[in-house]
């Protein structure tokens, strides 16, 4: 696609741009089933027992009073009357629209840096400020997203990350932007003071309720409160965002420090039903996953294990299937993220059926130094503070003598499985 002529004008003046897909995991499931496009969808988690939560919804989903983390069984009395379908998430559908959608937008070259967030947003740069030719841009954008991949956009432009976030927040909530909001200088504060603080990227819930008790209520509020105040109640992280909601950059999305989420997954060279290799794959995702926190500083509160079977074969019976499991502290711990793995593992697999893909996500991604350790619980600190030493050991010596040297022994390894077929198995790496 031509390269557009405004990569030529001057550089230092530009916006930073944030794409976020519109109801991400129904979008992609209507790809495949159109027919119920209009129609009240959600996506859940759900095992066939009517045990899971709603993932997502679509806006009729929401329009009969579902909301997203109902448990099914709590709304069955919505569901059924009102005929909403109820679809099984499939992790490994919507990350291969993901990658999809990059490489789009990659190949039109009209946006700086453009990274991956998360699974369904965006970001990157632009260098242009004139909000009439920017707006220009998102559509050409937008349009093209939709078009070569099905997947409706809304876009948002500020002078920072954080802005740029916040322009998408006007988009998905005031029609008239028609999924589009730029958000320049002489606006800012205007439409600061129209955002909830509980709805500015960054604010967590500890940190909104310390606002609350302070009377802080919008954006713009939090925006003109002293850094000295920011900086003694919410630490570097809060500061950060109080600069990006000033219009200074503050934010390096290029980090993977700063990504939402970090998956491991694979699609397997022959398809097995053995959950004993099923065990090996995932425990090794997770070691590496859980390897690549520590690198960034980061921790997770969430662990999501997907399994799936070959969607090629139709003669084989098909089962997809995911769960999340909240993690009681925010961690970087192999030990705990396997143990996790393992858990959902027992409740997620089925005999019988050939298993072709299966992945681990590491979500609600934080900064190391801003995890808060339960107040009931003094010997947290101690325990986490030597199972960080022991993490530390293992990654060094991984470092220095290189692969994955030393591992925990449910990783296993490839003479545990002469079952399989040659070449089944490819030595894990954490650094792949």
């Amino acid at each position: 696609m031509q390269i557009y002529s405004y990569l030529c004008g001057v550089f230092w003046k530009r916006m930073y741009i944030h794409l976020d897909c519109n109801n991400f995991f129904v979008s992609c499931e209507l790809l495949s089933r159109p027919e119920l496009k209009g129609t009240p969808v959600v996506v859940a988690n759900d095992n066939g027992n009517n045990g899971g939560i709603i993932l997502a919804l679509n806006p009729e989903a929401k329009a009969v009073g579902l909301k997203r983390g109902d448990p099914l069984f709590q709304v069955s009395q919505l569901i059924e009357p009102h005929h909403v379908t109820v679809i099984d998430v499939h992790h490994h559908l919507y990350h291969e629209v993901s990658r999809h959608i990059m490489d789009e937008v990659r190949r039109t070259e009209m946006v700086l840096g453009f990274v991956q967030y998360s699974v369904d947003e965006f970001f990157g740069q632009m260098p242009d400020d004139d909000p009439t030719r920017l707006r220009k841009y998102l559509q050409i954008l937008k349009d093209l997203i939709l078009e070569k991949t099905g997947i409706p956009v809304s876009c948002g432009a500020g002078l920072s990350y954080t802005l740029a976030k916040t322009a998408t927040w006007f988009a998905k909530h005031y029609p008239a932007y028609n999924g589009i909001c730029v958000m320049p200088a002489d606006t800012r504060e205007a439409a600061l003071e129209k955002v909830p603080v509980k709805d500015v990227w960054g604010i967590g819930r500890r940190s909104f309720k310390t606002l609350d008790r302070q009377g802080v209520k919008t954006a713009l509020e939090y925006a003109q409160l002293p850094e000295a105040w920011i900086k003694r109640h919410f630490g570097v992280v809060g500061v950060r965002t109080w600069k990006e909601l000033n219009g200074s950059p503050s934010i390096t999305i290029a980090s993977r420090e700063h990504q939402k989420s970090i998956m491991y997954s694979r699609t397997f060279a022959h398809m097995t039903n053995s959950k004993k290799v099923l065990l090996y794959e995932l425990s090794n995702y997770a070691s590496s996953a859980a390897r690549k926190l520590r690198e960034q500083r980061s921790l997770c509160r969430t662990v999501t294990i997907f399994l799936a079977t070959n969607r090629h074969r139709t003669d084989l019976p098909q089962y997809n299937a995911g769960d999340t499991l909240k993690m009681t502290t925010a961690t970087d711990d192999s030990t705990q993220i396997i143990h996790a793995v393992t858990h959902l593992l027992d409740k997620l697999y089925r005999e019988n059926y050939q298993y072709k893909q299966a992945g681990v996500i590491l979500g609600q991604l934080q900064y190391s130094d801003a995890v808060q350790l339960d107040l009931f619980a003094p010997e947290q600190a101690q325990e986490q503070a030597k199972q960080k030493r022991l993490m530390k050991a293992i990654d060094g010596i991984n470092k220095r003598f290189g692969g994955n040297q030393i591992h925990f022994a449910i990783q296993g390894s490839e003479a545990d499985f002469d079952d399989q077929p040659a070449g089944f198995l490819r030595p894990h790496n954490v650094d792949e």
